[in-house]
């Protein structure tokens, strides 16, 4: 006889309750990829809320620019919701936005900038105070801050780092300036600003007190400049224009240079605009020379390579090229320009500054006594400002 042996197929209970098992921990790990915080369902959303996040942002700055550019097209300026929030010059220079509120600022040496409200920093500034630091307001003027006191430039400039530029009147030779103290006489005829023959012995104190606090103060980047060419005495006087390519503005009197000036920025509330005076003409002249390659002899030359002198016509503004110093232009040459300095010689009280186009003995450095009176086509000025 045979004996038939049977076979058995199938899984234990055992086999089964582990492999029920394995798949709960399998669909628990699956639903946690789905759902879970990290999980893909939940990415998903979060890639979708990023997505919409993105496109509103990019909306509003999208918005925010074609904003600023209608405004800026309208002559309004920018929106008031658009202001600047850099802390340095470099940063502030890259979207030309204007501060907001007057703020201090650093440049690329860790100097301190005073930059007033309404003011941005213009796209061609520099961005070291020895570069010409240059801001610009809504309608395009524009002005340098000159540092007073200590201030840190390059090694090339200076192996120390520092150079000193304290806010006085000054004498001027080829090879060096020297301080001359208030209302010390300058060579024989002329004076300060604080005596009562001065137009600005009621101002001097303010802008003085100003420029030493806040270690420099702002002049116009330009001779002051018209729209139209001026002609004539009669002819209409306007707020000035401190920008480039403008018309000199000249056939202007002292005083009526005085009156415009101090009406550019009568209403600001951050600002005060002036006709320049001495301190501020030489203040600015000895920060030339002392950053400059060419030294002080920018003061005393003669020579049209540096400026527009011995020419035959004066130029729009900031057009001779060359007679552009840490980003201020028409210093050397073009007009001469008002100053509220006084002199006693008997020409006249008024004191014009520096050489211009039709003049082959004029030089930055120069003192001209004039008449206060008296307006002509080579004589023009220049605005300083102060910040409140």
């Amino acid at each position: 006889m045979y004996k038939q042996k049977k076979t058995q197929n199938g899984i234990t209970l055992i086999a089964l309750v582990v492999s029920i098992i394995v798949l709960i921990i399998l669909a628990g790990v699956s639903i946690a990829m789905l759902i879970g915080d990290n999980g893909i369902i939940t990415q998903a959303q979060r890639a979708k809320e990023y997505q919409l996040n993105a496109e509103s942002t990019e909306s509003k700055l999208w918005n925010d620019m074609t904003n600023y550019i209608d405004n800026i097209i309208d002559g309004n300026g920018p929106p008031e919701d658009a202001n600047q929030t850099a802390t340095t010059v470099s940063e502030a220079k890259l979207n030309g936005l204007p501060y907001k509120n007057t703020t201090i600022i650093k440049d690329d040496l860790d100097n301190d900038v005073k930059i007033p409200g309404g003011f941005n920093i213009a796209e061609d500034s520099g961005t070291k105070i020895e570069e010409g630091i240059v801001i610009e307001d809504k309608k395009g003027n524009q002005f340098v801050w000159i540092p007073v006191g200590e201030y840190n430039v390059s090694t090339s400039i200076n192996e120390g780092g520092k150079l000193i530029n304290n806010l006085s009147r000054r004498t001027f030779t080829t090879t060096e300036s020297r301080e001359v103290s208030e209302d010390d006489a300058i060579g024989t005829y002329f004076f300060g600003e604080g005596n009562t023959n001065s137009v600005a012995k009621d101002q001097i104190e303010g802008f003085k007190t100003s420029a030493n606090n806040n270690k420099g103060f702002y002049m116009g980047r330009y001779e002051a400049g018209t729209e139209a060419e001026r002609t004539a005495d009669g002819d209409v006087l306007t707020i000035p224009l401190v920008q480039v390519n403008k018309n000199p503005y000249v056939y202007v009197t002292k005083n009526q240079a005085k009156m415009q000036a101090e009406a550019m920025y009568s209403e600001n509330t951050y600002v005060t605009s002036e006709l320049m005076s001495s301190y501020a003409w030489d203040t600015t002249l000895n920060f030339i020379c002392q950053t400059n390659e060419k030294g002080y002899l920018l003061s005393r030359t003669t020579d049209s390579i540096y400026g527009n002198l011995e020419t035959s016509s004066k130029k729009l503004t900031g057009t001779y090229l060359s007679d552009n110093y840490c980003n201020l232009y028409d210093i050397i040459g073009n007009c001469r320009e008002w100053s509220t300095e006084y002199s006693t010689y008997n020409t006249g009280p008024g004191v014009d500054r520096g050489g211009y186009y039709e003049q082959d003995s004029g030089f930055a450095a120069i003192r001209g006594a004039n008449t206060e009176g008296s307006s002509d086509s080579n004589t023009s000025f220049r605005i300083q400002m102060y910040v409140k």
